[in-house]
């Protein structure tokens, strides 16, 4: 109707937004305030939802031409405001979820399975010995992956596609590089005189996720390792420590400092070899210096954050095309995909030729976009939603996540130590909601069992007397 403009109706549902979610967690801390800040629904209501479609909405009022630095439009459009729209409901249809009946069901459950009582440690001394032989494990995974051509972004597509039956399981080990991680943080930041050896443990855990996170040439790499350190001070101290946000911080600007220079000189060597760890160094080390030229027209590293965190214009793209333009033939089988996703999680790819592949983003930057080049484009989960069903969708996709997180939450933080590990491991998951929505299935599906038998090897276990006592 033409009563108000894109930009006065795009500012009114990010405030709109912006207090729904402030009011929703407001609640949680005055009714369930322990462990609020990792309650996976408040946890997704700041990471899925805040800090994607609230605090990097600034970027669309900022001067035309440090936006254009960024490769966005500076502009605001309906489409925008109709993503906004579906993000709201999503909101409300998560916390909806969260309050609901059934997410209580499900915790109780948990709470009362003999199963897990009897698996899930409520120690919070954890096993040297299996620790070391983790480690090992991940990183054989890791160098072996490098070796295949399979790590990080020095990945070759084509070695990744013909290896397609076998990268899960390397992408597996090299999430127990993480889990031993939080376990060791988890069990160090419980001590109240902890020795030198278990401040060596984790400082030495710590700089080597750091390290290969820098080789996997993923900015997220080098600044997740400092976020799970900081969320297991938060699970024993009830506070984050004073070095979190500085840390995280000068992480992110590192990561963009060594990460850009050496994706752009991966991407314009021709004789670069991902299956050298030998050569990934070296490209890391020897990128060529930006021209005093090209300086010019680099945004700055805060810009660029911001950028890569907003979704609201490049997701508003696939509410666009799918809008105007009946979905091709070669597109992801979004609804199937997220129906079949308890599937996919449990059959093995060799047992199933036609099991599809992750390239949703790929798909997106190809026909929504436009752009002829073998890269992802996050969608962000409610345009992938949308694909798959419209705004319904949306809501019953979001309804789901909320019933699932208060399941998940309250059912396994009453274990103790060891369900809060498990927990912790599927926070990722449950709290920033992956752009293919499939993917939240089946990491919820896959990953639950295996916590379960991590924290169970992890984990000292204690004797009888313990339990007596």
């Amino acid at each position: 109707m033409h009563l108000v403009t894109n930009s006065q109706g795009f500012i009114a549902y990010t405030l709109l937004l912006a207090g729904y979610l402030v009011a929703e967690i407001r609640n949680i801390f005055k009714q369930d305030p322990y462990l609020a800040w990792i309650n996976p629904a408040v946890f997704a209501s700041l990471a899925t939802f805040m800090l994607t479609f609230v605090f990097t909405n600034v970027l669309y009022f900022m001067p035309d031409n440090l936006v254009s630095l960024v490769g966005l439009q500076p502009v605001i459009t309906a489409w925008m405001n109709q993503l906004m729209f579906l993000v709201l409901l999503a909101a409300c249809a998560m916390w909806i979820g969260y309050n609901s009946v059934a997410g209580r069901i499900i915790s109780q459950t948990l709470q009362k399975s003999r199963l897990l009582h009897l698996c899930i440690a409520p120690s919070e001394n954890i096993n040297k010995r299996a620790v070391i032989v983790f480690i090992i494990i991940n990183l054989i995974a890791r160098l072996w992956a490098i070796k295949l051509g399979w790590y990080g972004y020095s990945a070759s597509t084509e070695l990744l596609s013909s290896g397609a039956n076998f990268t899960e399981y390397f992408n597996i080990a090299d999430w127990i590089g993480k889990l031993v991680l939080l376990v060791v943080a988890i069990h160090y930041f419980s001590l109240s005189y902890p020795m030198v050896s278990d401040r060596t443990l984790l400082w030495l855990m710590l700089s080597y996720q750091v390290v290969f996170g820098l080789l996997s040439g993923m900015k997220s790499g080098v600044v997740v390792p400092f976020i799970i350190v900081a969320i297991a001070y938060y699970c024993q101290k009830n506070r984050f420590p004073l070095w979190v946000v500085p840390a995280v911080v000068a992480s992110v600007f590192a990561a963009y400092t060594v990460i850009e220079p050496f994706r752009a000189s991966r991407n314009e060597n021709a004789h670069f070899s991902g299956k050298s760890l030998g050569s990934i160094v070296s490209t890391m080390t020897n990128v060529n210096k930006i021209s005093e030229f090209e300086s010019t027209k680099v945004a700055p590293t805060w810009l660029s954050v911001l950028a890569r965190l907003n979704l609201t214009y490049i997701a508003s793209l696939g509410i666009e095309y799918a809008a105007n333009n009946k979905l091709p033939d070669d597109r992801p089988h979004f609804l199937r995909n997220i129906l079949l996703a308890p599937a996919h999680a449990i059959v093995p790819r060799f047992l199933w030729n036609e099991k599809p592949l992750q390239q949703d983003g790929l798909w997106y930057t190809k026909r929504v976009l436009g752009v002829d080049v073998f890269s992802a484009t996050a969608m962000s989960p409610f345009t992938y939603l949308n694909f798959a069903g419209g705004p319904l969708a949306v809501i019953l996709g979001f309804l789901f996540v909320g019933i699932i997180q208060r399941g998940l939450f309250d059912g396994l933080r009453s274990f103790g130590t060891g369900g809060l590990i498990v927990f912790l491991g599927l926070l990722s998951t449950i709290g920033t909601i992956d752009n293919s929505f499939n993917t939240v299935i089946i990491g919820i599906i896959r990953y639950f069992p295996m916590l379960i038998v991590a924290q169970y090897v992890l984990m000292q276990h204690p004797n009888k007397s313990f339990h007596e006592k």
